[in-house]
């Protein structure tokens, strides 16, 4: 039998063999666990960091800057105003209405399009009423864009089958456009025959009366846009006009980084050519981020438009996939 001392000695042995070998092992554990802590947290980051994805709120805000553009066009030719130097109106002969016939509109470097750089043309047929005091002036104008890119990417953006417009109280222009109008792809050929009856004309009006939206959530699942229009007694100057973009939807579906469908939205959203070329000056930007097939919201953002002028916004709040990227400006590459 062993000794006590021996015992003793054997049992040391054993704990000194022991703490020696967690030295070994327990290190490189170590050093593997924290790798999994970092790995995982750094993609929990990721998931949360997703830069803001702007690209449907500038097809929704550069669509609606263009039939902004049409309108203002329409209403001067409506109350027989001269019209810029860029376009040609060939009037056709409609006993049903106070007018009708086609605009042409030359874009270049002296007359552009707000919010582009293409040079092309936009041929605008155009049907009209004018009342027995001469008061109230309406119409129903197409859209169609000849070689100007306003989507840019891989959608071909053709037109807008049917834009109503109206004066409205003070002088101002109201349109509007819904996504069940846009033409994308082929059809120009289509829109060229603005033929409407009285019924469907007064159809095009009656949809002007539809409450517009006043808060984001609400306008990004209209899918329609309306613009109001202030002339400032300059019918023949485009660009000193003030126009006020309300609504949102999708004008093409896009697809989020992370899997999801985007939408945009935009409140009191407010430009003026003259002023700035490069970005709203008032209002609220909005873009959402669903998965596909259901209303789950990935992550959205609110921005805020200012007068500064530099192509940017703010953000002022976001949620989900793109929380870090609250509270701080954003290029909007609108121009």
């Amino acid at each position: 039998m062993k000794t006590f001392y021996e015992k003793t000695k054997l049992i040391l042995s054993i704990l000194k063999m022991r703490t020696i070998f967690l030295k070994i092992t327990g290190t490189p554990l170590l050093i593997l666990l924290m790798a999994v802590v970092l790995l995982f947290s750094c993609k929990k980051v990721k998931e949360i960091n997703q830069d803001p994805e702007i690209e449907p709120l500038k097809h929704g805000f550069k669509v609606s800057a263009a039939v902004g553009y049409c309108a203002s066009l329409a209403n001067s030719l409506f109350r027989g105003e001269n019209l810029p130097d860029n376009v040609l109106f060939q009037s056709s002969q409609n006993d049903d209405y106070s007018g009708s016939g086609i605009m042409y509109v030359t874009i270049n470097d002296n007359y552009p399009l707000p919010f582009n750089r293409n040079i092309g043309q936009i041929i605008i047929p155009c049907l009209w009423d004018v009342n027995y005091d001469q008061s109230e002036y309406s119409g129903v104008i197409t859209t169609i864009f000849t070689d100007i890119n306003i989507l840019e990417g891989k959608y071909k953006f053709i037109g807008i089958h049917t834009v109503p417009v109206i004066e409205i109280e003070g002088e101002r222009i109201l349109t509007l456009f819904a996504e069940q109008d846009i033409i994308i792809g082929e059809g120009s050929d289509t829109l060229l025959n603005l033929n409407l009856t009285n019924p469907q004309f007064n159809l095009e009006m009656a949809r002007l009366e539809t409450e517009q939206p006043n808060n984001t959530f609400a306008a990004v699942k209209q899918n329609v846009w309306f613009i109001t229009i202030d002339q400032n007694n300059t019918m023949s100057n485009i660009y000193d006009d003030e126009f006020t973009v309300n609504g949102g939807g999708q004008i093409a579906e896009v697809s989020s980084a992370s899997g999801g469908i985007l939408y945009h939205a935009m409140i009191n959203a407010e430009f003026i050519p003259n002023i700035c070329k490069l970005n709203p000056i008032t209002g609220v930007g909005f873009i959402q981020n669903l998965k596909v097939g259901t209303d789950i919201d990935l992550g959205n953002i609110t921005l805020n438009f200012h007068d500064k002028c530099d192509g940017k916004a703010y953000v002022e709040f976001a949620t989900g996939k793109y929380i870090g990227s609250s509270r701080r400006d954003v290029n909007l590459n609108f121009y």
